[in-house]
Order: structure tokens, then C-alpha cells, then sequence
């Protein structure tokens, strides 16, 4: 049998959750909840770094990896724009019954992305100094930050197939063999960060390089799962020789902008922000933040992993033309995700302290006969509880943009993404500190995410007859 013209009968076929069974919110928590684990999963392993480095290296070391990571995100960006919107792509394919286009365009994108990650790669690798100056790293930490930059750099197109990789095996229906190849990756990095860092002793070079080899694991598992599906009976997905079709890419892309303006946008609004930090309380206050952004992502991912978790389900059945089903998954997750971001916030508020003690090992120092708490402990407190205001208003905003996503109206989803995580908090970084000091810069975030509700609500009323989610 020719595997590349081989089209199963529905996704029904496939051996996990499908995404034709009947719409409840039972099966959309099950359905999602590989991906929930995974992006709690991610989110705890990418913390590992910071707790390594703050515990056994320094505050300084810290502040390094928190200054280099807006770089990380930045490429990471273009393979969130690949996979996200070209998941939309493909499994909108698959609902209009297209599988063997759908098998070529998932091709193109993995190579795509593969050539345009290698090309952003060699430009750090050869303009290091330039790439941290854009970073805002100041003398004080640059020798330490070239170590942790030039080790990640050499893995980039790597990670970002893994990150690619990961969104297709959602429509594959395979979610939970993505949780687990996060798992392994995330494990590993645990394990050689403990190596490198503690008993190697080699400082953030071996940070980076723990970093870098667990984030390979996705890659790695994709490359073999996607290949090894050629000849597994009802496989849907599969590599194939792929046909370049601009339009197609063009409609990823335009698909994925806003997940890749929410990163890159996350990239340079960190930028903005950690020199800011760097102004008004130096290293301290960017490595406060470091704990800061480790935090807000362990809580939120439970809402942000639901929600990319159901976005194959949304374009699945826009692409059968089945309102009452998409009706449904609009009503049940929109409940879910604020349930979700209410926890969130009282989450947030009651494991302050336990977040801050995953970092710090001794919040308090005794000088002169009295004890002080750690400016950096300080800061990092004010900062979790300040920034969890927003969260509520965060979870709609990104179900929105996502839904959009799914909906493949890439432009107004990347228009709403882009407000929310670019203009309005740029906005608010401008003002705020101006103001309010330190804390104004923990408000920029939480403040943007309100003036963007107005903008995702008011998306959402105008097409919700065009798309009959509503």
C-alpha cells in the first residue's frame, strides 16, 4: 500500500481521544489534559535553570540567564508560528477530508522552520556581542551571560523543531507522547543541570548545555514518531516528500502570528522591562524578575495548556461546518478557563512564599543583631502577587487569540496578541514606573491584560455569526 495516499476513514481511527465523540466538558478536559501536563510539565522544567543557578552559582548568574532568555523566545517565537498555525492548517485539512495535502504542508513547515531557526542561529553565534548588547546586559554580568548564550544558540533549530513536533502529535491525537517526550526532556535537564552545574561544577556554560540537550528530546522523539507512522495501520500524519506551497506556508504563518507575536513581543517587552529593572535597582531587581516570569508560568499553564489543548478540536470541526459542536466547546471552555484563572489567582496569593523558597535557599540574612529579608526576596514577592491580578483577564484574552488561531484568522488573532502582550504593556512600561517606581513595573503586565479585554470581547461579539461559535 502506497502509505502517502493511504486516507483513514475519519479521525475517529485514532487509538487516543478523538475529536468526533459528543461535546462535554469531560471530554474536553480529557481530551486537553495531556497538553495541560505537558505545559505544567515545561513550565516546571524551564524553571529549573534559575533555581540551579540561583541556588548554587548566584543573584548575578540569575540576572545573566534572565537578560539572555528574551533571545530563547524570540526564535522559539517562529516555532510556535510554525507549529500553532500550521496544527490550525492541518487539522483543518483533515476535517475537509484533504489528508494527503495536509501529510505535504506538515512536511514543508518542519523543514521550513528547521532552515529559517539555522539562519537565526548562526547570527547569534557570530554577532554574540552585538545580541547581548540589544539585550541590555551591562558589563557587571556580560562575561557570565556569554556563557550561558553561545551554548543555547548552537542548539536553536533543535529546540524549535521539538516545539513544532509537539503541536502536530495534538492533532495526531497523541497528545500524551508529547507529555511524555516533556517529561524525559525535562528529567534529563534536571539530572545534567545537577551534574554540569553541582558536581562539575562548570556554572551557567553547563546551565545552558542542561538546558539545551533536554529540549532536544521532543525533536528527537517527533523525527521518530513522524517517520515510524509511514507504515503504522491508521497513522494520520506522516513525513512525505513535501511540495512548497507559498500560500500554504503564508497561511501558517498568518495562523501562528499571534502565538509568535506574544513571544516575540514577550521577548522585546523583557528587553524593555529588564532594562528598566536595571535602572532603578540593578541585577536584583532583573533576577526578581527572573522568579517572577518562573512563577507566573507554573500557574497559568493549567489554563494555557487547556487552551491550546482543545484548539485541534475548534479546527476540526470548523472545518466540517459543525456550529452546534464548535457552539459548545465555546461555552464549556470559556467556563473552564475562567475557573481555571480564578485558582490561578488564589494560587498565586497562597504559595507566594513557596515559589519565592524553590529559588532561595535562605530568604532572611542576620546582620548587626536583627534579621533582613533579601532585597531580592522582596521584590520577587511584590512582584507574584501583583502580577496574578491579571490572570482572569490573561486567560480570556489568550483563549481568544487562540481561538481565532484555530479559526485560521491569523490576523485578527495576531492583532489581538499583539495589543495585549506588545502595545498596551509597552504602554504601561512607559508610564507606570514613572509613576509608581519598582511596582510599576510589576503593574505594566496585569494592566495591559485589562485594557485588552475590551479588545478581545469586542473581537469576539463582531464575528461570533461569522464563525457561529456564539
Amino acid at each position: 500500500m502506497n502509505n502517502e495516499n493511504y486516507e483513514p476513514p475519519s479521525m475517529d481511527s485514532t487509538e487516543e481521544a478523538s475529536v468526533n465523540k459528543p461535546i462535554s466538558l469531560g471530554f474536553l478536559l480529557k481530551f486537553s489534559a495531556p497538553t495541560i501536563v505537558s505545559t505544567v510539565l515545561m513550565s516546571a522544567f524551564g524553571i529549573v535553570d534559575g533555581v540551579f543557578v540561583m541556588r548554587i552559582i548566584d543573584e548575578y548568574a540569575m540576572s545573566a540567564t534572565a537578560l539572555v532568555w528574551p533571545f530563547l523566545m524570540f526564535v522559539l517565537a517562529l516555532g510556535f508560528m510554525f507549529g500553532t498555525g500550521g496544527n490550525a492548517l492541518v487539522a483543518k485539512e483533515l476535517g475537509e477530508g484533504k489528508t494527503v495535502r495536509a501529510r505535504q504542508n506538515f512536511t514543508m513547515i518542519a523543514v521550513v522552520a528547521a532552515v529559517v531557526t539555522a539562519v537565526l542561529s548562526a547570527v547569534g553565534l557570530l554577532a554574540p556581542n552585538f545580541i547581548l548588547g540589544i539585550l541590555g546586559v551591562n558589563p557587571e554580568v556580560f562575561d557570565i551571560a556569554m556563557e550561558y548564550f553561545v551554548p543555547i544558540s548552537w542548539f536553536l533549530p533543535v529546540i524549535t523543531l521539538g516545539v513544532v513536533f509537539q503541536q502536530f502529535l495534538i492533532t495526531e491525537g497523541k497528545a500524551h507522547l508529547s507529555m511524555i517526550a516533556t517529561i524525559i526532556g525535562g528529567s534529563l535537564n534536571i539530572a545534567l543541570n545537577w551534574l554540569f552545574i553541582y558536581y562539575l561544577q562548570w556554572g551557567l556554560h553547563g546551565a545552558a548545555l542542561a538546558t539545551s540537550i533536554g529540549y532536544t528530546i521532543p525533536a528527537v522523539f517527533g523525527v521518530c514518531y513522524f517517520t515510524y507512522n509511514r507504515t503504522r495501520a491508521g497513522g494520520l500524519i506522516f513525513f512525505v516528500t513535501p511540495k512548497f506551497r507559498l500560500r500554504a506556508l503564508g497561511q501558517s504563518a498568518v495562523n501562528g502570528l499571534s502565538e509568535m507575536i506574544t513571544m516575540m513581543a514577550g521577548s522585546i517587552t523583557g528587553i524593555f522591562m529588564n532594562n528598566i529593572l536595571m535602572d532603578i535597582e540593578g541585577p536584583m531587581a532583573v533576577a526578581a524578575s527572573g522568579i517572577m516570569f518562573g512563577g507566573m508560568g507554573l500557574i497559568t499553564s493549567l489554563f494555557f495548556g487547556y487552551i491550546w489543548g482543545i484548539a485541534p478540536i475548534i479546527s476540526y470541526n470548523f472545518g466540517k461546518g459543525d456550529s452546534e459542536r464548535l457552539q459548545r466547546v465555546f461555552r464549556l471552555s470559556l467556563a473552564a478557563i475562567l475557573t481555571m484563572a480564578i485558582a490561578a489567582v488564589a494560587g498565586s496569593f497562597a504559595f507566594t512564599d513557596l515559589i519565592i523558597g524553590i529559588y532561595v535557599t535562605e530568604p532572611t540574612v542576620y546582620f548587626e543583631g536583627m534579621w533582613f529579608t533579601l532585597p531580592v526576596v522582596e521584590m520577587a514577592h511584590s512582584a507574584l502577587r501583583i502580577m496574578s491580578l491579571g490572570y482572569v483577564f490573561m486567560a480570556v484574552n489568550a483563549f481568544g487569540s487562540a481561538l481565532f488561531t484555530a479559526l485560521n484568522n491569523g490576523v485578527i488573532s495576531g492583532l489581538l496578541s499583539a495589543l495585549r502582550t506588545f502595545v498596551f504593556v509597552m504602554l504601561s512600561l512607559a508610564v507606570l514606573p514613572l509613576v509608581f517606581g519598582l511596582e510599576g513595573v510589576w503593574f505594566a503586565m496585569p494592566a495591559a491584560e485589562v485594557l485588552a479585554i475590551f479588545v478581545t470581547v469586542g473581537f469576539l461579539a463582531v464575528y461570533r455569526k461569522r464563525y457561529q461559535y456564539l
